[in-house]
C-alpha cells in the first residue's frame, strides 16, 4: 500500500529520510510541525488530512501533463514510539475517494432541497405572468404593451431556465437505480455515433469500436445517457478549434489473454480542463461553462459508478507541454457471464465434443 501510494517501489523507500520519499516529502514540513506540537505526554498522537498530486491516472493516455491530475488525498496519523529510543510511527492512507464520497452525499441532500423548495413556485410564477400579459396587453398603449410583453417574455424564459436547472438537480439526487442486463455496448456506441453523422463526415468526429467486444451487464438508457453527454461536452469543447476532433473508442480490456472488461475513452483537442478543476469536475456547480450548472458529468459518474465501473479525467499534453485537449476514460468491468458473450478470450475458444 505505502508503495502504491508514494508511486516508488520498497526498496527506494526503505532507509530513506522522510523528506526524501518520493511524494511525503511534499508534506515533510507539516509533518514534523505537527510532531512538534505534540504534547511529549500525550500517547494518542495527531492525525491530519494533507493533499497531494497524484502520479498517474489508471488508463488514460500517456501524454498526460502529471499536473493537471486530480488531487489525492492521504489522511496521516502520527506517534512518538515509546521507550528511550527517539523515534515515531506515521500511518498514512489513501481517503480521496472517501472524500469524494462525502461530497457526492453532500450534493445529493443540497440537490433533493433544492429541487423541492424551488420547482413549486415556478408554475405560479410563470401562469401569473402569461396571464398578466393576456389581461392586460390590449387595455394598454402600444409602447406600454410592448414592455409590458417583453417584461413577460423574459419571466417565462427566465422560469424555463430555472425548471432545466431544477429537473437537472432531481435526476442527480432521484436517479433510478440501473436495470442491468446482457447489453452490447458497442451497438450503443455506434448508434449514438450515428446522431452526430453530419460532425463524423466533416471529419469532427472518429469512431472506433473494436470487433467482437464481449455484452456487459448494463442499463441501456442509462449508458446512452452517459455516452451522449461524454460526446456532447468533447464536440462543444473543440468547436472553437480550427479543425475540431473528438475522438470515441470502445476496446477490450485485457489482462492474461481474457478479456475483463471495456474501456471507452473520448478525446478532444480542445483547451483540456481548467487547472484545478479535476479533483472536482464531478461535483454540482464545477464546471467551466458560462451558464452550465456542472451536473452533466456528475450525472455520468453516478451512472458509472452504479455499473460498477470507473471514470477519470485528464488533459492531453503536446510535447511542448501546453494543454492540447482532454480526456475521459470509461472502464466497465460487469461482463455477462453466459454462453453467448462472444470474446470472452483473445484466442477462438476450442469446439465443443460432440455428444457421446
Amino acid at each position: 500500500g505505502a508503495a502504491r501510494i508514494l508511486g516508488a517501489g520498497l526498496t527506494r523507500i526503505q532507509g530513506a529520510a522522510l523528506d526524501d520519499l518520493p511524494r511525503l516529502g511534499e508534506v515533510a514540513l507539516r509533518i514534523h510541525e505537527a510532531f512538534d506540537a505534540l504534547d511529549p505526554s500525550d500517547e494518542q498522537g495527531w492525525q491530519r488530512q494533507f493533499s497531494l498530486n497524484p502520479i498517474g491516472v489508471g488508463d488514460a493516455p500517456a501524454a498526460v501533463d502529471p499536473r493537471d491530475r486530480p488531487v489525492q488525498t492521504l489522511l496521516v496519523r502520527g506517534a512518538r514510539l515509546p521507550g528511550a529510543q527517539a523515534g515515531a510511527l506515521v500511518v498514512f492512507d489513501d481517503v480521496s475517494e472517501v472524500v469524494a464520497a462525502q461530497r457526492g452525499l453532500a450534493w445529493g441532500e443540497v440537490a433533493r432541497r433544492l429541487a423541492h423548495e424551488i420547482k413549486n413556485p415556478l408554475t405560479p410564477i410563470q401562469l401569473a405572468a402569461e396571464r398578466m400579459q393576456h389581461k392586460l396587453a390590449d387595455k394598454l398603449p402600444a409602447a406600454e404593451a410592448e414592455l409590458l410583453a417583453r417584461n413577460a417574455r423574459t419571466i417565462v424564459d427566465q422560469v424555463g431556465s430555472l425548471k432545466l436547472m431544477v429537473d437537472e438537480f432531481s435526476d442527480y439526487a432521484r436517479l433510478p437505480a440501473a436495470q442491468l442486463t446482457a447489453l452490447d455496448l458497442g451497438e450503443v456506441v455506434q448508434d449514438i455515433a450515428t446522431l452526430y453523422a453530419p460532425q463524423e463526415a466533416a471529419g469532427q468526429l472518429s469512431l472506433d469500436v473494436a470487433p467482437g467486444l464481449p455484452r456487459i451487464m448494463g442499463d441501456a438508457s442509462q449508458l446512452r445517457r452517459a455516452v451522449l453527454n461524454l460526446v456532447k461536452n468533447a464536440l462543444e469543447s473543440a468547436e472553437r478549434q480550427a479543425q475540431p476532433r473528438v475522438s470515441l473508442a470502445l476496446q477490450p480490456r485485457v489482462r492474461d489473454g481474457q478479456r475483463t472488461g471495456l474501456i471507452l475513452t473520448v478525446t478532444d483537442n480542445g483547451p483540456g480542463f481548467p487547472p484545478g478543476m479535476l479533483e472536482r469536475a464531478f461535483e454540482p456547480y464545477v464546471t467551466h461553462k458560462p451558464r452550465g450548472t456542472g451536473l452533466g458529468l456528475a450525472i455520468v459518474k453516478k451512472i458509472i459508478e452504479e455499473h460498477g465501473g470507473r471514470i477519470e479525467l485528464s488533459n492531453l499534453a503536446a510535447e511542448s507541454g501546453i494543454i492540447s485537449g482532454a480526456c475521459v476514460s470509461v472502464r466497465l468491468s460487469k461482463l455477462a457471464k453466459n454462453e453467448e458473450n462472444p470474446g470472452f478470450t483473445t484466442t477462438p475458444s476450442a469446439p465443443a465434443s460432440p455428444p457421446a
